[in-house]
């Protein structure tokens, strides 16, 4: 039976240390939906669109997914309805998205003409102003985020010397039995998403969302940030071969990179790695320490550069949080002058002419 409303416990853009990183466009990936991409949805445009959309599907008990912003201005940033064969997702910046094949499924969806242009033109300095504050505050948080993701990459080279690949391995093939079903031919498919997004109140994470979306989780706790990427590659490795579906979440200090978090959907099944920077308590969950795969002699001899690092990064990590609250203070006031010049019911009124 089809969720008439999914909350993703998952985001799908958030700041990291490549700058903003986006997945919105994985959304119509498969081309079997109508993809289109806000743009001028200033002031609380998109999200008063995409609520819109959202209410129409819950006053029809017709099936709705919302996706959620992730500076934590707890808004959405994209819906899918998929009775209606459609995502509509926020593309404004700083995660600007542009049609691959312009109007071959993916289109641009202006909401311009949603506010008078008239009145905001008489405040063009102030904006371009606000504007500009704003984008030097993001790339502040950017720019402290790499420098933690430089620590953590000596983290991991010195923490590396001190791990049992054997005993990784062994545990990964065991997991496997224990949770997937024998190879049947098939190829899982995998999304890639966020966990944990970036806010100017530190890390957030949605973990309530994420408990009711699974049922059974096995969290690792790594505070050296080195078993966890190796474990979990491994096991989403087994997951796709074995043909089970994956949502993989990357560190966001490496978007790139190795998982830092799994989750199967199938299975209602999670992989979390928790540490210092985002402590995780689920219920029912099994709990594991990266010590059973680290030999404690060695790790002995690398524990005060360890200590220093982990500190270090905290304290850069701090100092993004405080540059990315800046920045939300800054698209806040520059939110609130677009928010007097929308024209009353324009938004609604696009919002019924898409699902009509």
């Amino acid at each position: 039976m089809a969720i008439a409303r999914a909350e993703h416990c998952c985001f799908l853009r958030t700041n990291t240390a490549q700058g903003g990183v986006t997945q919105l466009a994985q959304l119509g990936a498969n081309g079997a939906h109508r993809v289109l991409y806000i743009k001028g949805g200033h002031g609380g445009a998109a999200a008063a669109l995409l609520a819109a959309l959202a209410d129409y599907a819950a006053e029809k008990d017709t099936p709705v997914e919302s996706f959620w912003d992730a500076p934590g201005r707890e808004r959405r940033c994209a819906v899918v309805l998929p009775e209606h064969r459609l995502v509509v997702a926020d593309a404004e910046a700083p995660w600007s998205l542009e049609p691959r094949i312009p109007g071959a499924g993916e289109e641009l969806l202006s909401l311009d003409h949603c506010r008078d242009n008239v009145k905001l033109r008489e405040q063009r300095s102030e904006l371009l102003q606000l504007a500009t504050q704003w984008q030097d505050q993001l790339a502040r948080v950017a720019q402290f985020m790499r420098s933690a993701r430089a620590i953590k990459r000596d983290m991991t080279h010195v923490a590396a010397e001190t791990l049992d690949l054997s005993k990784i391995e062994r545990y990964a093939s065991r997991f496997a039995q224990k949770y997937f079903t024998p190879p049947g031919g098939k190829i899982g498919l995998e999304q890639r998403r966020f966990l944990t997004a970036v806010t100017g109140k530190g890390l957030l994470l949605r973990s309530s969302v994420l408990a009711e979306t699974c049922s059974q989780a096995v969290i690792l706790d790594d505070e050296n940030g080195v078993a966890a990427p190796l474990l979990w590659e491994l096991v989403r490795s087994y997951a796709l071969g074995n043909g089970v579906d994956c949502i993989s979440c990357p560190c966001l200090l490496d978007p790139n990179g190795q998982p830092e978090h799994l989750i199967f959907p199938q299975l209602g099944l999670a992989c979390i790695t928790s540490n210092l920077r985002h402590p995780i308590k689920l219920e029912n969950a099994q709990h594991i320490t990266a010590a059973r795969f680290i030999e404690k002699s060695a790790l002995h001899t690398h524990k005060n550069r360890l200590r220093f690092c982990r500190r270090a990064m905290r304290e850069l990590l701090a100092e993004a949080y405080e540059a990315q609250a800046a920045a939300d203070g800054f698209r806040a006031e520059i939110d609130a002058i677009y928010a007097e010049v929308l024209i009353p019911g324009a938004v609604e009124k696009v919002a019924k002419t898409l699902l009509s």
